[in-house]
């Protein structure tokens, strides 16, 4: 099954997308609640795939992909915002961030492409 490492601010965002992953087989390895514990968490859990809330600190989402793109290049990540617009998009893939979503509480569209990088489809 495949890992999932969640590094979101948001307590009830970080639920529902617990939830939502391990109903279609993920396994949750960890959380973070601030970019700077996610990197580390991450660096010692190595998962096969990061979700990240856009509105982290004390580093926001896009910090936190640029670090981990440098340290585990491989590992997709995938970003959750408030808005998905045509800027968001460009400065996410910027920063080394494979996918964005918006914040919207249906998250069947990011489960679908989660279990597709991860070979589930």
């Amino acid at each position: 099954m495949p890992r999932l490492f969640l590094t979101c601010g948001d307590a009830a965002l970080c639920e529902t997308l617990r939830s939502s992953f391990q109903a279609q087989g993920f396994v949750v390895c960890g959380e973070a609640r601030n970019g700077v514990q996610g990197i580390k968490k991450v660096m010692e859990l190595l998962p096969d795939l990061v979700i990240l809330e856009r509105g982290l600190s004390p580093l926001d989402g896009f910090e936190v992909a640029e670090v981990l793109k440098l340290i585990l290049p491989d590992v997709p990540l995938f970003l959750v915002a408030e808005l998905h617009d045509v800027e968001t998009e460009k400065e996410a893939l910027s920063h080394g961030i494979d996918a964005i979503f918006e914040k919207d509480h249906d998250f069947t569209s990011l489960v679908m492409n989660a279990r597709a990088v991860c070979g589930l489809e």
